[in-house]
């Protein structure tokens, strides 16, 4: 058959059990004789053959690197660009059409003379283009003797498609067994705590909600039933504060849905945006934050594309300028160095400089501001109002970019705040305030009974905490803190520095870790919880004082090499990515309660994804050209020309094909998580991190590296363990498997989310970091929503179908044949 030593026994033993199963079943009542099978077995070896020689023509590269990723890509644009429009047809109030009809009318558009959708959504027409396309098979596989015998060509083809291909079809296009088949995929990833309670919080589906509550429900039941003490006592307490959290935030998340009227996922970033509007006061973000966090900087290169971005930043400046002469003008008034008209006077003749250089109407580098803002500042300089608020409201971030980046970093979200709402009573806390003043005096007294060890030659970490300020979400007002780390080689010098956001409850979550994990260090002082007032500036100078000294404590040489652990749970506290801390401790064992049921028999099939170095960040590196103009938007192609094409047209077919994984992966990113419109400055970092990834996990020649995992995976050995796979699923013990029982909807509800927390925690943190969580979970989202519709995954079977069909064959002019076998569709008949 395939000339293999090792694969043709196994089709053999393929062969027996099909005959034996889908044809002496019903060919023993006819007759005894065995001939008819014996004749079919021969047409089957020689039809495989056949089939055999073609497929080992085939590049498996490119097909599997680009035309597959390709297929893919392009389907989820089109289920992305049909979501698009129905919304804008909902808005407008003239939706008559559903999300099919308007997937296959975008189809139509981007193959140019046909689409999929009578052979993905009838029955009929399908069973009709699967006899035609058998028949098409046929004669190019079959024995020409045995082709021109109609009977048997018949017979086989009729076996064919209603056992073989209807069947599969019918099951990779089950939105439950594509759920249960990424949770196979995806198995050996472990489920992040982080993205399992972000799955949750996103969730747009009541009844996945209900259906997670149940079985948490259902184990808080039976914990609650053991007989247990001592030990096993705490452990089953925590694993109840653990059900309980995630109970709260489930019940949290369908209130609100149940408020809510029914919101699409395209235009849930528009909804981030209004939410300027109900936040009167938001979080101010330094420039040097800014600068120096890639999502952050990603926004604001953003807004200051359209609104003439110099000037901006010169106004800016010159306004933070201005605060700093203002300041040393006081000092000097204060030292009795000057006199108290002459400060005034020369402060607000900066002003009135200022005003005529960027406010006034005749100024030529005027910025684009409202006439309101402007009549303030000249009424609070009229008024002699403290020289401080004169440009408070001009400074103010009200632009829609400022609060998705918020939501972005993960400063805006809702229900998370530890301690830190204000209070509009003015009673002091119980809690002695002399207890933050001596913090730093009680640390210092601890390093002094550390045993200092030479440490001048190991690298360390310096950490300086700084107030941001005060934000507001809704009813909640809370602090900000900046943290700056450097980092220091063996040498002394800089090797590395970042900036992180945290609030004083992420402080106090690793307090409490470092106290659970560390008992030597629990003599450590930390500033305490303040109930009331906890938003006074004073009280959050003390308290960033006493911050300051805490993190020198804990980051001493000598204290991190004394607890082993220590060190990698600060840096998960100092990197950029939301922290969580004691949520991590989210017991495995209430996480397998809940979805045993739903991975059982699940087995590993893929590795985890490889992590980034750590020098991905340092700066932006130059990268091959040819994957930068993958991401370069021509200016003679608008976004609408590209969108109604595949992903892959951006491709030059001149170009070399070493460098085609890479720039697949990058168009595939690009269009799964919306970052077509980003500016050029990200797109060219994104080029970079995804270099990064491959390199790190197919080392430096990375077309080299995918050759031989391409070659690997369809090596004579892995193809016999495919097979193999397939026979012991389909036949267990050499006898055909029963039909698999109805699993329950709780259960298959489970699965979806399961599924869909698995996709998020696959990707690397890093990455998730780059592009910005809201991002993330929306591309995820969309992705996985893309999955749960019947006739679009069939759509999806079909078009690798051909695609395998198209690449095996190619000189018998399938890519001619196809659009003709879809060409009854009557969309084509108005195209």
């Amino acid at each position: 058959m395939s000339n293999s030593e090792i694969i043709d026994p196994i089709l053999e033993q393929l062969l027996t059990y099909i005959i034996r199963d889908f044809v002496e079943s019903w060919y023993k009542n006819l007759t005894d004789d065995h001939l008819f099978q014996e004749s079919l077995k021969r047409t089957s070896r020689r039809t495989i053959a056949g089939f055999s020689q073609c497929v080992q023509k085939v590049d498996w590269v490119p097909l599997l690197t680009r035309d597959i990723v390709d297929d893919f890509a392009s389907h989820f644009r089109l289920y992305r660009l049909a979501m698009e429009k129905l919304e804008e047809k909902n808005q407008a109030g003239k939706c008559q059409d559903d999300l099919e009809s308007v997937f296959f009318d975008l189809e139509l558009e981007m193959e140019g003379n046909y689409c999929r959708d009578l052979v993905s959504t009838s029955q009929q027409y399908e069973s009709a283009y699967l006899h035609d396309l058998t028949d098409i098979l046929l004669y190019l596989l079959m024995p020409p003797e045995d082709f021109r015998s109609r009977p048997l060509r018949f017979l086989i083809r009729e076996i064919i498609v209603t056992k073989v291909f209807v069947p599969l079809l019918n099951k990779l296009s089950d939105p439950e067994y594509v759920n249960y088949l990424l949770v196979w995929l995806l198995s050996e990833l472990p489920l992040n705590t982080d993205d399992f309670i972000t799955t949750l919080e996103t969730s747009q589906n009541i009844h996945e909600l209900e259906a997670v509550l149940e079985a948490i429900h259902d184990e808080m039941n039976s914990l609650q039933a053991k007989d247990s003490s001592g030990e096993h006592l705490d452990m089953v307490k925590q694993e109840l504060a653990s059900l309980s959290f995630t109970e709260n935030i489930i019940k949290r998340r369908m209130a609100f849905l149940a408020n809510q009227p029914v919101i699409s996922i395209s235009t849930a970033q528009d909804e981030i945006g209004e939410e300027v509007n109900c936040n009167p006061t938001i979080v101010h973000l330094p420039i040097t934050v800014v600068l120096t966090n890639t999502v952050a900087i990603c926004y604001f290169i953003d807004f200051l594309g359209p609104v003439g971005g110099q000037n901006y930043i010169d106004c800016f400046l010159a306004i933070e300028g201005f605060k700093v002469s203002m300041e040393h003008q006081f000092r000097g008034l204060a030292c009795g160095e000057s006199a108290d008209k002459e400060v005034y006077e020369t402060i607000k003749e900066a002003a009135l400089f200022m005003y005529h250089q960027y406010l006034s109407q005749e100024a030529i580098t005027r910025i684009s501001i409202e006439d309101v803002l402007i009549n303030k500042f000249l009424a609070r300089l009229r008024n002699d109002e403290p020289a401080d608020s004169w440009f408070e409201q001009i400074q103010e971030k009200k632009d829609s970019l400022y609060v998705k980046m918020l939501e972005e970093l993960g400063i805006l979200t809702a229900g998370e705040e530890f301690d830190e709402c204000a209070s509009e009573s003015g009673v002091k806390s119980e809690v002695a305030e002399d207890n933050m003043s001596v913090v730093s005096d009680a640390n210092s007294a601890f390093m002094k009974t550390v045993d200092i060890a030479d440490t001048k030659a190991m690298p360390t970490t310096t950490v300086i905490v700084e107030t941001l300020g005060v934000g507001q979400q809704g009813k909640q007002m809370f602090a900000l803190y900046n943290v700056r780390v450097n980092k220091q080689d063996n040498n002394g010098k800089n090797s590395s520095s970042w900036n992180v956001i945290r609030r004083y409850s992420d402080f106090h979550t690793l307090n409490t870790a470092i106290q659970v994990k560390f008992p030597r260090l629990r003599n450590l002082s930390f500033p305490g919880k303040k109930t009331f007032n906890n938003l006074d500036q004073s009280f959050l100078d003390r308290r960033c004082k006493a911050l300051n000294s805490y993190m020198t404590c804990i980051l001493q040489p000598s204290v991190l090499k004394s607890n082993p652990g220590l060190e990698s749970e600060i840096y998960d506290f100092l990197s950029q990515k939301k922290y969580t801390g004691a949520q991590e401790g989210f017991h495995r064992k209430v996480m397998s309660a809940m979805f045993d049921p739903v991975v059982s028999g699940v087995k590993a099939f893929g590795s985890a994804v490889a992590a980034v170095p750590d020098s991905v960040y340092d700066g932006v590196t130059k990268v091959g050209s040819a994957a930068s103009n993958v991401l370069r938007t021509s200016s003679s192609k608008s976004m609408e020309t590209t969108d109604s094409t595949r992903v892959a047209a951006q491709l030059s077919s001149h170009e070399s094909t070493d460098s085609i994984p890479l720039r697949v992966l990058l168009l595939f990113v690009d269009e799964v998580f919306g970052l077509r419109g980003r500016n050029q400055w990200f797109r060219r970092r994104l080029v970079f991190l995804l270099r990064q990834f491959m390199n790190a996990a197919l080392g430096s020649s990375i077309n080299r590296r995918i050759l031989d995992v391409v070659k690997w995976l369809t090596s004579e050995e892995q193809v016999a363990q495919y097979l193999v796979a397939f026979r012991d699923s389909t036949w267990p013990h050499g006898k055909l498997a029963q039909m698999s029982n109805i699993r329950a909807p709780m259960e298959s509800l489970r699965s979806r989310l399961l599924a869909r927390s698995l996709m998020l925690s696959a990707l690397p943190d890093e990455l998730k970091l780059f592009i910005g969580s809201t991002t993330t979970n929306i591309g995820i989202t969309n992705m996985a929503n893309a999955l749960q519709n019947r006739h679009l995954n069939r759509r999806l079977c079909y078009v690798i179908l051909e695609r395998l069909l198209v690449t095996i064959f190619p000189n018998n002019r399938f890519d001619r044949i196809l659009p003709k076998l879809h060409s009854k569709s009557p969309r084509t008949k108005f195209f």
